[in-house]
């Protein structure tokens, strides 16, 4: 009797024993078809993408609102400042406050496409610039010019939608310019950091170049950067 007690006690820790690597192998395995990782105590949120997308609604006075959504640019400058402020504090231009942040929205005329690995940081120089239709100074977008009358001065957004839940998730930075000067062609947006333009502080995180519109005095542009955040 005593050898079939010991004999069940010696199955019944196999079975425990097979039962718990089971759950721990289970464990493991699940966390690493999550995350890709085979340490399923580690960090689950394993990877982040920052897209800015990018949308125009044009309206006359008195008329009818005509929208277009454009290819934009995230320009590797406008990256490297904010992958600075997440890990080092150290971004070298004005302290993250409510008027240094990627919630203000320039405009330009110029119609030159820009590209991502034109600088788009600081005064307006030969080879830099932060400011929106000049990335790459003189030597870049073929020295364009950011609008500064007439009712188009780079502003804050009138409208911030910050994220919330899970992922994936899209926070929107929204503001109408209205003509109130002359007549203004505008062709391009940018996702700037400050309102100040041809300054040493200023950072063009992102650039559109639409169809070009001229706008008479009182007609009305709504500009709409979207920036998505995706993450697990």
């Amino acid at each position: 009797m005593k050898f079939l007690k010991a004999e069940l006690t010696k199955k019944r820790g196999a079975i425990a024993l097979l039962a718990t690597s089971l759950a721990v192998s289970s464990f493991i395995l699940g966390g690493y078809v999550a995350t890709g990782n085979w340490n399923p105590w580690g960090n689950r949120h394993y990877y982040q993408v920052l897209n800015a997308n990018f949308q125009e609604c044009y309206t006359p006075a008195g008329g009818t609102s005509q929208c277009q959504t454009t290819h934009n640019v995230i320009f590797n400058t406008g990256a490297q400042y904010v992958e600075k402020l997440v890990i080092r504090n150290n971004e070298g231009f004005c302290a993250v406050s409510a008027t240094c942040s990627f919630n203000f929205i320039a405009m330009s005329s110029n119609t030159a496409s820009p590209l991502a690995t034109q600088s788009s940081t600081g005064v307006n120089g030969a080879a830099s610039s932060g400011d929106c239709g000049n990335a790459g100074g003189s030597g870049g977008q073929n020295g364009g010019a950011e609008l500064t009358a007439n009712g188009f001065v780079a502003a804050a957004a009138t409208t911030v939608g910050d994220i919330s839940g899970n992922s994936p998730q899209t926070s929107t930075v929204q503001i109408t310019f209205t003509d109130s000067g002359v007549a203004t062609t505008v062709a391009q947006s940018c996702l700037v950091n400050q309102a100040a333009n041809n300054s040493a502080t200023r950072v063009n995180l992102a650039a559109s170049t639409f169809t070009a519109i001229t706008l008479q005095p009182a007609d009305t542009i709504q500009i709409t950067w979207s920036i998505s955040w995706t993450w697990s």
